[in-house]
Parts: structure tokens; C-alpha cells; sequence
């Protein structure tokens, strides 16, 4: 069954974690040295103690008696000093003076940063105020905050007592002005009646003000006659206006320029018969005077023999006319003058009016000058009255609730808090440090990133051998897991070819070093010993490393039967592992691709099928050459060989691209050289853990302390059949 492609775009918690395992380093050391510095921070820092007061801010009455400010305006003498809201208050505490001076009667430097002072407000339901103080010294603390709370009642205690003695002393001198204005008020209205002799004020500006109505109207009716007058002799004029000064006489006379143009039409009628005596009628001199002669003729039938004469001589109408315009006008004179004398009158009768009512107004003034000296005289005396029942009684609106108390244990530093902070920082940076790390990684750090970037299953993961000799399957010295390895990728290619055909197979890498001939080799070695028929070829025509691998010839190899030069029968070798023939590269050519890319290597590839099962190629790096993009599209799948913390991610998606142009079927990626130390993700590679233990399923002990193989392994290995032994092992694994 075939592994379905990973997305790539997935990422999943465990992959997650997998990396947090790979950059523990990093995450532990910035998680201790957070952890260091938070530690050394609190042993380096001084305890902080905090003490808190409490103050209750009631507001007072601000009038006395029920006195309102708005219609008294004398009532501000009995108001006593109105609480400020309590934003207010706040403020008024935290001034500097005030602070000062509360570090001072604790023997503290008002600057000193040791200690502070805050001051909130406990809810905005209550007019409660906490007073916070904090020192390196509990008693300090305390007496800050209480220093703070007494400065402040003091002081406003000061302001309220000032008020009420600054507003006697007030009210004293207003009695005493208030007294004085009263007297010189009732002095001055009865020297005025005395001086005006005032007896009947009101009949006589009653008597007046009729003798200014009757003025008032002769001078209105004058004044509309005057009107009327000026509308008849505007009218007038305009008649006048309108009216011509002469008239014109019209008469008929003779006209006498009848004569004058006769006389020269005769002399043009002698030029013009001259003119033809001398030219034709067609001559321009000819024709220039027929034209004057014709337009003389012309003008002498148009004019008139009369014409009219017009005689200009005065108008009678107009005398008519101006007769009577100096008659209105005289009349409007003696209109003038009467209008004249009846406003004189007027003015005088009007002026005495006038002194009469002032006269009046001046004794209401005085009248009720003297009332408001009496009024305000009184408000003052209740005022004084007032506030000296208020010196008596007293009272204050600020009270302390709680005063601050010395604690025995610091607010800061919390320890606990601090410690859990800092590790908690440490952790975090860490995992940022971890992911920053491993996102500026361009190596390949973990299968999944393969995975992603090729949208390929995994087929395989192969474990580090750190000793050469081991690292191939007939070796002696490879161990079960080596083995195991490679039948969990045989099976794994065998199942993502199902439903297709699978007769060729070609390995390749991003870059050399990786891996992908051995595992070329040991695949080739896995499936001859399932039974199948299997050619291994070395298509690697610049660096072959097959030949060394097994051991055999490098030639003659594929080279040779490309040129013609030999059968493939004749270059194919057989191994010690039965089913397992090589086909070497052969000697290397100066034009590898070429090669490749020929029809020989077609026909080659066919006749390979019909000699076996399957058929493998190791070719290049896809990313040095392109001769694994020519081979690419000429196979039936292709194994991709990453080494884990070795390739770049950057190369893997370079080569993805051109094995995809070339429609490459990628079957896999084999991950090669994984650390199989039993702390990795057992999803992927912890089954191969059991062969860290004991080399295959049958290993036993010899009975003589040491962990051997079965009977049937020794014997085989013992007579130096390895081919044998290991279809052994694989029969042994099947069952």
C-alpha cells in the first residue's frame, strides 16, 4: 500500500517537539542564565516595606442657616470652605511641600529614591483615600505615611481657620463702611428737599407734559403742511420740466443749389464730348468722366426744388407755469417761519418737562439709596452675627481611619514570583531562541523537513555507521539494524510501486557525500536476497564508487557497451550475494551526458529489464550534474537519499524542481546516517532500537557470557558464505 504524500504545509505538535529536543541546548543554557540573573537580582535588591493609611474625606455644609449665594450676595461671608472633589484631594497630597516635609520629620532628603509616596482613591462609591508608603525600613514606612495624613489635616485646618477669621475682619469693616454709607445717604435726601423745596412734583409735570402735547401737535400739523407744499411744488417743477422753453414755426424757400449743380453738368457735358472727340467710348479716360457726368445727372433729378425752413420763438405756457411756482414758494416761507416759532416753544416747554423729571428721578435715587445703605447694613450685622457663632462651632470633614502601621514583611522583592518569572522568561526566550535557530537552519534537521519540501512518504531511515567497513551489508561487521534497515526499504519500495510497474530504479542525492551509493548498493543486496533477480548499475560515469563497494572490476562496465565495444553480457559481473549482478561504469568518458542521453543507453536499459527482475542505477548528484535528470526520465521511480543534518534545504528544493521538469517519479526520500540512540521519535526509527540489543530475531546467548548468533549463522559465516548467512537472517526476520 503506498504512503500517502505528507502536505506541505502540515506540522504537527510532535514535529514541534522533536525540534525542541533537537535545540535543547539552547533552550536549557537561556533558561538558566534567565534564571541566574533573576536570582542574582533578588539577593542584589534591597527589601521594599509598604505601610497604608486611610483618610476619610467628608464634604461639609457649604452654607449656614440655609443662606443661598446666588440671591445673597453677601452670603460668601458665612460659606465655610468647600471640599474639593476628591481628584482633587489626591492632588493636593501628593504636593511637593507636603511630601518634603514628611520625609523630613522621618530624617529622610526629600529626593530621597529609597522611599515614595502614593495616594489613590479605594472605589469611586466611597470618599476613602489609602495613603501608600514604601521604604527599605518597615518604621519609616509607617512614618511617612502618617507624617503625610497629619501634614495634610493640618493644613487644611490652617486654610479653614484663616477663612473664618479673615471673613470677621471683613464683615467688621463692612458693618462700619455699611453704617457710614447709611448716614451720609440719609444726609444727602434731606439736604435735597431742603434745597428743591419740593411741595407737588407730580401736578406739575402733569400740567407740563399737556402744554407739550399741544405743541407737539400745532408742530406736527405745520410740519404736514410744509409736506404737503413740498409734494405741489415737486409736481409742479415737474410739470415745468416737461415743458419746452420755445416752440418751432416751419416755412417753405427755393432751393438754390438746383443752379449751382446745372451749371457744372453743363461744363461735364463739354469734357465728355471733348473726351470722345479725341477717344472712344471705351477709352478709361472716356468712361471716367461718362461716370461723373452720369452721377451729376443722377443728383440733379433727386434734388428738391424747395425745402422747409423752421423758426424758433418762446413758449407761453412756460410763464404760465413759473408765475405759479413763485407763489408756492412764498408760501412755503411763511410755513417756514411759523414752523420755526412753534418749535421753539415746544423746546422750551419740553426742556422744563425735562427738569421736572429729573428733579423727581433724583429724589427716587436718594430714597431708595438710603433703603439699600439700611438693607445691606443689616445683612452685614447678621453676617458678623454668623460667623462668630461659627468660630464658636467648629468642626472638621477630614478624619484619619486607619493610620499605617510598621509591616514585618516586605512587599518586593517576591521571590517566589521573581524566580517563576525569570523561568518562565528563560523558558520562553529559549523556545524563541530555539525556533529563531531553526528557522535561520538551512540543513535538513529532521525527516519531516524533507518531507515537506518533497511532498514524498519516507521509504526508509538508515543509521549512522560511524566505521566504513560496516556500512555495507556483506560486511561481517554490519550489524541487524544495518539489515533491518534496508528490508524495511525494500518493502516500503515494493509497496509504493503496487498497481505499477517497477522494473528500474535510480538513486540520487543533492550533493556527494550523502549516501546514495551505499544505499544503492545495500537496496540491490535487500532485494536479491527476497528472491529477486537484481542488476546494480554504476550510471555515476564521472566518480564511480561501486566497483570498490564490492570489489570487483571497474571495467569493463557500461561505458564499454555504450560505445559497442563490448556485450552486456560479457560486462556484467556476478557477487557473492546469489541473484545480485553489477554492471560497472567502465572507463570514464569526457562526456558522461551525452552518453546517457543516447539511444545506445535506451537499447541498454531494455536489454537490462529482460535480464532480471529490477534493475538499479546509481547516478550523480542531481545537483552537480544533469546527468540524473537525463536518467531521471528514462526509469520508473527514482529514491531520493537525504542525510539528516547534513543537506541543505535550499538544495533539496533545487533538485525537487529539476527532477520535477524532468517528470521524475519520486518514490521516496531515504533518510541516511540517523542517530539511533534510542531518544528519538520512536514514529519513525525507535523500532530499530531492538536491534541495538541483539544483531537478528535469533540471537541467543552462547553460554558463554556473550551475545552470539544461531547455530545455523555460524555455521555459515564460519565456512565464508556471507550471501548464505544473510539469506539466512532474511529467511530467520521472515518468520
Amino acid at each position: 500500500m503506498h504512503e500517502e504524500p505528507v502536505a506541505q504545509n502540515e506540522v504537527s505538535l510532535r514535529e514541534y517537539l522533536d525540534l525542541l529536543r533537537r535545540r535543547k541546548a539552547i533552550i536549557i543554557s537561556t533558561f538558566v542564565a534567565a534564571l541566574f540573573i533573576g536570582v542574582a537580582a533578588i539577593l542584589i535588591s534591597r527589601p521594599v516595606y509598604r505601610s497604608t493609611g486611610r483618610l476619610l474625606i467628608a464634604p461639609t455644609n457649604p452654607m449656614m442657616f440655609g443662606r443661598d449665594a446666588n440671591n445673597d450676595p453677601l452670603g460668601y461671608l458665612s460659606n465655610q470652605r468647600q471640599m474639593h472633589n476628591i481628584q482633587t484631594q489626591l492632588e493636593v497630597l501628593l504636593t511637593p511641600k507636603l511630601i518634603a516635609d514628611a520625609f523630613i520629620a522621618v530624617n529622610l532628603p526629600p529626593t530621597d529614591p529609597r522611599a515614595k509616596v502614593s495616594v489613590d482613591r479605594i472605589n469611586e462609591d466611597v470618599d476613602i483615600i489609602d495613603v501608600v508608603s514604601e521604604a527599605h525600613n518597615p518604621a519609616i514606612a509607617a512614618g511617612i505615611a502618617n507624617n503625610l495624613m497629619n501634614l495634610y489635616i493640618a493644613q487644611d485646618e490652617d486654610w479653614r481657620n484663616g477663612d473664618i477669621k479673615t471673613s470677621i475682619d471683613y464683615a467688621k469693616k463692612e458693618v462700619k463702611a455699611s453704617m457710614d454709607r447709611w448716614n451720609k445717604d440719609q444726609i444727602a435726601l434731606t439736604n435735597y428737599r431742603s434745597k428743591e423745596q419740593i411741595t407737588d412734583f407730580a401736578g406739575q409735570i402733569q400740567s407740563q407734559t399737556s402744554m407739550v402735547a399741544g405743541l407737539r401737535t400745532r408742530r406736527d400739523q405745520n410740519q404736514q403742511d410744509l409736506d404737503n407744499l413740498d409734494k405741489m411744488l415737486e409736481v409742479t417743477q415737474g410739470q415745468l420740466a416737461q415743458l419746452n422753453p420755445t416752440i418751432k414755426r416751419v416755412s417753405d424757400a427755393t432751393n438754390l443749389n438746383i443752379a449751382k449743380m446745372r451749371e457744372e453738368l453743363m461744363t461735364v457735358n463739354a469734357d465728355y464730348q471733348g473726351a470722345l472727340a479725341l477717344y472712344k467710348p471705351d477709352h478709361p479716360k472716356a468712361i471716367a468722366v461718362k461716370t461723373r457726368l452720369d452721377t451729376l445727372d443722377a443728383a440733379l433729378k433727386k434734388a428738391p426744388d424747395t425745402f422747409k425752413v423752421t423758426e424758433v420763438i418762446t413758449n407761453p405756457e412756460v410763464r404760465e407755469v413759473e408765475a405759479s411756482i413763485r407763489k408756492m414758494q412764498a408760501t412755503q416761507a411763511g410755513l417756514f417761519s411759523q414752523f420755526a416759532t412753534i418749535s421753539a416753544q415746544h423746546d422750551q416747554a419740553d426742556k422744563k418737562l425735562n427738569n421736572l423729571s429729573q428733579r423727581q428721578s433724583m429724589l427716587t435715587r436718594l430714597m431708595l439709596a438710603t433703603d439699600h445703605s439700611q438693607d445691606h447694613l443689616k445683612k452685614i450685622q447678621d453676617r458678623l452675627d454668623e460667623l462668630k457663632l461659627r468660630d464658636v462651632a467648629k468642626t472638621h470633614p477630614i478624619t484619619v481611619l486607619n493610620p499605617a502601621r510598621a509591616e514585618d514583611e516586605p512587599v518586593r522583592p517576591r521571590k517566589v514570583i521573581m524566580i517563576g518569572m525569570a523561568a518562565a522568561a528563560g523558558l520562553f526566550l529559549g523556545v524563541c531562541f530555539a525556533l529563531l535557530q531553526e528557522f535561520l537552519d538551512d540543513r535538513i534537521n529532521a525527516p519531516e523537513d524533507a518531507r515537506r519540501l518533497l511532498n514524498v512518504p519516507a521509504l526508509g531511515y538508515i543509521p549512522r555507521i560511524e566505521k566504513e567497513d560496516q556500512r555495507m551489508l556483506t560486511s561481517e561487521k554490519a550489524s541487524g539494524s544495518l539489515l533491518e534497515s534496508y528490508r524495511v526499504l525494500r518493502s516500503n519500495v515494493r509497496f509504493a510501486a503496487v498497481g505499477e510497474p517497477l522494473n528500474s530504479i535510480m538513486v540520487t542525492s543533492s550533493a556527494p557525500g550523502e549516501g546514495k551509493s551505499t544505499t544503492a548498493c545495500n537496496l540491490a543486496i535487500a532485494m536479491a536476497l527476497d528472491g529477486k533477480r537484481v542488476i546494480l548499475v554504476d550510471a555515476d560515469l564521472r566518480r564511480p564508487t561501486i566497483h570498490e563497494k564490492f570489489g570487483v572490476r571497474n571495467t569493463p562496465g557500461l561505458t564499454n557497451v555504450l560505445v559497442g565495444a563490448l556485450p552486456l553480457d560479457k560486462a556484467l559481473q556476478n557477487t557473492e550475494v546469489e541473484n545480485l549482478q553489477i554492471l560497472a561504469s567502465g572507463p570514464i568518458p569526457p562526456n558522461p551526458a551525452e552518453l546517457l542521453n543516447s539511444s545506445a543507453m535506451e537499447q541498454v536499459q531494455e536489454m537490462l529489464k529482460e535480464r532480471c527482475d529490477i534493475v538499479i542505477y546509481d547516478t550523480p548528484p542531481c545537483l552537480s550534474v544533469a546527468d540524473a535528470q537525463i536518467m531521471a526520465a528514462t526509469v520508473d521511480g527514482l529514491i531520493y537519499v537525504v542525510q539528516v543534518g547534513s543537506t541543505r534545504k535550499s538544495a533539496i528544493k533545487h533538485g525537487n524542481e529539476l527532477l520535477r521538469q524532468a517528470h521524475a517519479r519520486i518514490l521516496g526520500v531515504v533518510y541516511n546516517k540517523m542517530q539511533m540512540d534510542g531518544k528519538k521519535d520512536n514514529y519513525y526509527y525507535g523500532y530499530y532500537s531492538y536491534y541495538h540489543k541483539k544483531e537478528l530475531p535469533s540471537a541467543k546467548s552462547n553460554g558463554n557470557g556473550k551475545n552470539g548468533h544461531s547455530n545455523e549463522w555460524d555455521s555459515l559465516t564460519a565456512e565464508g558464505n556471507k550471501e548464505k548467512a544473510l539469506a539466512a537472517g532474511d529467511a530467520a526476520e521472515k518468520e
